[in-house]
């Protein structure tokens, strides 16, 4: 579940210190937020229902551009829960592999109503579908990052087609153009050192079985807008962490994240 973990002083938003300063923030905790983009149109997300929670909403916007105010492409709450869970959908909206997702969830307990920070998604393949059939055999689960670590440190051929996996997207990422070392943990804004940084990107790691025996390869880290920019050793590191962690979305690629934030953080970082 994406619990907020710790606000400090300077936040714009609204009601957002209150959230942590009263009991009005019970009922407005949620869970990870799951995607589906359908082809040629339409989206579907969801998201559990976890106690107290009345309704559920989310404001998002597709390739924000910097510097201009965003227009909502998909604007929708529901109080309707099936089978555990919170349902939004959209038919008529278009979303490409490669697009950047912003999102705003909104929550509603019902006594007050709670706007979360921002978070951003970026649109690969694996979350796009055919409209009107999946697009995997029903008999086939897909694998979690759990599970996928679990077959790596247990089975050498899980290791060597993960891999594949990194090396093939490193041909298609070197076609894109030069890649950076940068990856983007979303969190709420932290303070302190830079090392104090590194080392919640550390302790996020070990927490993870996916990612543990990769917490090494984690340099420095800068505050960025809504989480922390990091630098890992190399790019089969950095390839290797987005493969484990795709379905996660705490996780993304910062180079294409900086091509809509308003500062590129890579510049702060000492080479």
């Amino acid at each position: 579940c994406v619990i907020v973990l710790a606000i400090l002083v300077g936040l714009g938003e609204a009601g957002f210190l209150d959230w942590f300063r009263s009991n009005k923030n019970k009922g407005h905790e949620v869970c990870r937020v799951d995607f589906e983009v359908f082809d040629p149109k339409g989206l579907r997300l969801w998201t559990p229902q976890k106690a107290g929670l009345k309704s559920f909403g989310v404001e998002l916007f597709i390739n924000p551009v910097r510097g201009k105010k965003p227009v909502c492409n998909f604007c929708q709450t529901t109080s309707n829960v099936t089978q555990g869970k919170f349902f939004l959908q959209s038919d008529e909206v278009i979303i490409k592999s490669g697009d950047i997702l912003e999102y705003v969830i909104v929550t509603f307990n019902g006594q007050t109503t709670q706007r979360h920070k921002p978070r951003k998604l970026i649109v690969d393949d694996y979350l796009i579908k055919a409209k009107g059939r999946c697009s995997c055999p029903t008999s086939v689960t897909p694998a979690t990052p759990a599970d996928t670590a679990r077959q790596v440190l247990t089975d050498p051929a899980a290791e060597i087609a993960l891999l594949e996996r990194v090396l093939e997207s490193v041909s298609k990422r070197c076609a894109e153009g030069t890649m950076s070392n940068y990856l983007f943990l979303q969190l709420d804004r932290a303070e302190g050192s830079t090392d104090d940084l590194r080392q919640l990107v550390v302790e996020y790691f070990n927490k993870k079985p996916a990612l543990k025996p990769l917490a090494s390869t984690v340099l420095s880290a800068e505050d960025g807008s809504d989480g922390i920019v990091f630098k890992v050793s190399g790019l089969i590191e950095k390839l290797k962490i987005l493969e484990l962690t795709r379905t996660e979305g705490d996780i993304i690629d910062y180079d294409k994240l900086s091509a809509i934030d308003d500062i590129d953080i890579r510049l702060s970082f000492d080479e």
